[in-house]
């Protein structure tokens, strides 16, 4: 299956045969409250810590304060990590209310920040939370597709290994707007 990444939750990376592959786009989907942005943080959090691989984690619809609660209540201490520029936590909302911008993000845009934040950062692990806030950008099903894989293919060319979150709607579709899952890996593609 080539090189795992692993993510330091040892349920998960048993069951799935050691961790994401090596620089994929992975996807992960629940309904709100099912601690997608938990397992999130410990992707990054965990490859800082335990694997020394440094961290970005873009938070697009909760704030940087809720997170780093999430993170005191399960006793992960961002601070030391951060100083040592392992772990970045950036709230791109508060980003975008600073420029005096509209604070919904569309992917040409996180395009634009990653693509000067991750060599920069050296990032390994990208956690984007979440994709169903990315969607309210988008003024058609279509576009916002068309963005989506093109966003995708941004990601797979560069070395790190990327989360996605977004939600689902209990008793709906896999996924918010019904596509997301089609730009993650796969077990039939080099994937999970």
């Amino acid at each position: 299956m080539g090189d795992r990444v692993a993510t330091g939750i040892v349920g998960f990376d048993r069951l799935v045969g050691g961790g994401f592959p090596h620089a994929t786009v992975n996807l992960l989907s629940g309904p709100a409250g099912s601690g997608k942005s938990l397992f999130g943080l410990h992707f990054v959090y965990n490859g800082a810590a335990l694997y020394g691989e440094p961290g970005l984690y873009l938070v697009l619809e909760e704030t940087r304060d809720n997170l780093e609660r999430a993170m005191a209540a399960y006793k992960l201490d961002a601070s030391p990590l951060e100083a040592a520029g392992k772990l970045l936590l950036v709230d791109m909302g508060e980003l975008r209310e600073s420029d005096d911008a509209k604070s919904v993000v569309g992917f040409d845009d996180l395009r634009d920040f990653l693509t000067a934040a991750l060599p920069r950062s050296g990032t390994k692990r990208l956690v984007i939370d979440s994709l169903s806030a990315v969607g309210l950008y988008y003024a058609s099903p279509e576009q916002l597709r068309e963005r989506l894989f093109a966003f995708a293919r941004f990601l797979r060319s560069h070395d790190v290994t990327t989360l996605l979150i977004t939600e689902s709607i209990e008793g709906g579709p896999l996924t918010r707007y019904g596509i997301e899952q089609f730009v993650a890996a796969s077990r039939r593609s080099r994937g999970i």
